[in-house]
């Protein structure tokens, strides 16, 4: 009895290990709306400790009934502790000004989902996370600032 209680714990610990290194991921920073010849694209943050593999990870913008996916994160592809990744998208996206991100594991988990936002300033300002990776899921999670793609939205 004792050995399959413990095989149980083993097994359980297995599978919730991944589940919080997956929970220290979260979208970071959007821009929605770029200046000139600009792209959107969505910055993810891992505030955990460890380094995470999201090869095959993928990213979404949906404004209204427009979606842009991003192609998958490459094959080997680890997001260090306190590490930015970016997706970028296509020049020839054209949505309204505004939208939400979603992020998923290579499985199509969903991983964070931001809320709907507006941006028709045509300019380098993006919604970001304040400090990084700052997540009480609440809309006070995130401000209005200039882009920091790839760095930290504290600098």
């Amino acid at each position: 009895m004792n050995l399959i209680l413990k095989a149980i714990c083993v097994l359980a610990a297995i599978m919730i290990l991944p589940q919080s290194v997956v929970a220290s991921i979260v979208i970071n920073e959007m821009e929605l709306n770029p200046p000139d010849d600009g792209v959107d694209w969505v910055e993810i943050y891992n505030s955990g400790n460890d380094g995470v593999d999201i090869g095959g990870w993928t990213a979404k913008l949906t404004d209204g009934s427009w979606i842009g996916e991003f192609p998958p994160v490459p094959s080997g592809t680890t997001i260090p502790a306190n590490g930015f990744y970016v997706f970028s998208g296509l020049s020839t996206w054209n949505h309204e000004n505004g939208g939400y991100a979603s992020l998923y594991t290579a499985s199509g988990e969903l991983v964070d989902k931001t809320a709907d936002r507006e941006d028709a300033l045509d300019n380098d300002f993006t919604y970001g996370r304040h400090p990084d990776g700052y997540d009480t899921d609440k809309d006070g999670d995130w401000g209005l600032g200039s882009a920091t793609k790839g760095e930290s939205n504290t600098r």
